[in-house]
């Protein structure tokens, strides 16, 4: 594996990354935080029928992923209904989405620094470029890959969409690092050798993410930005972002991977 162990210094880690993969629920936005995940989950519950036999797990979740991949379980048919029912409530849920604190300053460092910034989530594809969209991301984003179809196989913990992006990306594993809020971002990191640094945004996720085996853990995007703004991948790049801020202001500066 070419991920660092866990516990790893964050330092050590960014100072190897020249390819930062975001999670989109949690170090991005809390995609439910007007619309309850609980909520979601209760719609694609209905999709089953009224006389559908629930295991005990699925009929109490509150995660949509759960139910979506347990229809699969049932049917082809049934997955592809509950994929495009829990694509539409994400697109939904886009409208009263809450950014994530200090998310667009870790962008700005990792362009100022040199880096590609890409999305890698198991939440609908459509759903996570109208977010970007809507909070003037887009053009900053190098890549998204995100959920495309009704198979959960290929969803995280799967290294399917990491792997995607490491190839598009034209990166390297050992030079790649996924930050994510959940033990699955964790686990697909490692089995996608690349390295990990889990967000521990809510009680009792540092020790669940400690026990995932995350190369490093954080409590804020904050640090996170600092660390990358200590840690320059070109100089060169940098100085022209810098002379770019300069010119147009922070707003209307073209992407460092524009330039």
């Amino acid at each position: 594996m070419t991920g660092g162990p866990p516990g790893s210094d964050l330092d050590t880690i960014v100072s190897r990354t020249r390819y930062l993969l975001l999670d989109f629920d949690g170090p991005i936005c809390s995609i439910y935080a007007g619309l309850p995940a609980a909520t979601v989950a209760d719609r694609l519950r209905k999709l089953f029928g009224d006389h559908a036999q629930l295991p005990d797990a699925i009929a109490l979740t509150s995660d949509p992923l759960e139910v979506f991949a347990y229809a699969a379980t049932v049917s082809e048919d049934l997955a592809a209904r509950v994929e495009t029912e829990m694509t539409d409530q994400e697109l939904a849920a886009v409208a009263t989405a809450a950014p994530t604190p200090y998310v667009h300053e870790v962008i700005t460092a990792c362009q100022n620094s040199g880096r590609s910034v890409a999305v890698v989530s198991n939440n609908s594809s459509r759903a996570v470029h109208s977010y970007l969209a809507r909070h003037g991301l887009d053009n900053r984003i190098s890549l998204v890959v995100a959920r495309a179809n009704h198979d959960p196989a290929l969803l995280k913990p799967s290294p399917h969409l990491i792997t995607q992006a490491v190839h598009a990306l034209n990166a390297e594993p050992g030079e790649t690092t996924l930050v994510g809020d959940s033990v699955t971002d964790i686990q697909a990191a490692y089995l996608a050798s690349v390295q990990s640094i889990g967000y521990a945004n809510r009680p009792g996720n540092r020790k669940r993410l400690t026990t995932a085996r995350a190369g490093a853990i954080i409590n804020s995007l904050a640090e996170l930005g600092l660390t990358l703004r200590a840690h320059v991948v070109n100089p060169e790049l940098l100085q022209i972002s810098l002379r770019l801020k300069f010119l147009y202001g922070f707003k209307g500066a073209p992407s460092a991977r524009q330039a």
